[in-house]
């Protein structure tokens, strides 16, 4: 069994994820064996101060143990959960842990800046330490059917939608966008060249170019629906898919102990950091009034 420790409790998911791995308030389907939370680090937060309270209570309910600092946890954790709600403090957050040799799980936004997701990165590689992040989204029954189905043929153009609700201290993309953004790149693969980005005040529209020539859109929206969803144009087939987020947070907690059990991303780090660079690439573009941004000009 890995002992888990949880650094910061802001987010929902502090909750959402001890309950499925301590078994606690879920269904039996929704439940993840291999690991169990042990150890949780209330914390402080840049974003959202008021929730830690609340979630802390909850926590207890889990047979959860809190101690004042996350240094308390260092010899006493197999790996730790860093679930800060704003992706500025995670590299902070996260280096003594990867130091010491814990594997890490870095919940979404990885970081709000190239700069940053290059040094956890490069941190975790020097001490051979798994590291690994991912939005649940990735996981979506939706979106893993999609990748096994071989009748489309080859993936030729996508269009990702969801909710894009901006929030200060996760910029652009990096809040709630993250999500529509993953499924995107999970879907298209590595492998993208530049993005331009037309904002208004309820939607942002990202065109991007990938090295093969093929063309995605992701639609974020901040009025009206926010059903996650996306249009596959295929060789065989356009292929029209609402993304449920049902099981999304059971199916990353199996990724994180596969992760932790393995010693091997599941999620390539390549990735993660082509994810980042998107996401500030179009921060980028929205600022220069939609100009097209090559991604290796961000970092």
């Amino acid at each position: 069994m890995i002992r888990l420790g949880i650094v910061d409790f802001d987010s929902s998911h502090c909750i959402e994820f001890t309950r499925r791995f301590n078994h606690v308030g879920v269904d039996a389907d929704e439940c993840v064996d291999g690991a169990r939370v042990v150890l949780g680090c209330p914390g402080t937060s840049e974003m959202n101060p008021t929730r830690i309270a609340g979630f802390t209570e909850e926590i207890l309910t889990c047979g959860v143990e809190l101690v004042e600092t996350a240094a308390e946890m260092l010899g006493r954790i197999d790996a730790v959960l860093v679930l800060s709600l704003c992706g500025t403090p995670h590299l902070g957050h996260v280096r003594p842990f990867l130091e010491a040799g814990v594997p890490a799980f870095v919940d979404k936004p990885f970081a709000c800046c190239f700069d940053d997701a290059r040094k956890m990165i490069q941190l975790a590689q020097e001490e051979r330490t798994p590291l690994v992040t991912s939005s649940g989204l990735r996981f979506a029954e939706a979106v893993t059917a999609f990748q096994s189905d071989q009748r489309y043929g080859r993936l030729q153009g996508l269009v990702s939608y969801g909710p894009a609700k901006r929030a200060e201290g996760n910029p652009g993309l990096f809040h709630y966008g993250i999500h529509p953004t993953t499924v995107l790149m999970t879907l298209m693969g590595p492998g993208c060249e530049s993005v331009s980005n037309v904002c208004t005040p309820e939607a942002e529209l990202v065109t991007a170019r990938w090295s093969d020539g093929r063309i995605a859109t992701l639609r974020g929206n901040r009025a009206g629906s926010t059903a996650y969803g996306f249009v596959a144009f295929c060789e065989n087939a356009v292929v029209h898919q609402s993304v449920s987020t049902r099981y999304a947070y059971r199916n990353l907690c199996r990724m994180i102990v596969e992760t932790f059990t393995s010693g091997q991303p599941v999620v390539p780090q390549e990735e993660t950091l082509e994810i980042v660079r998107f996401i500030e690439a179009a921060m980028q573009s929205e600022q220069q009034n939609g100009r097209a941004v090559p991604l290796e000009s961000v970092g």
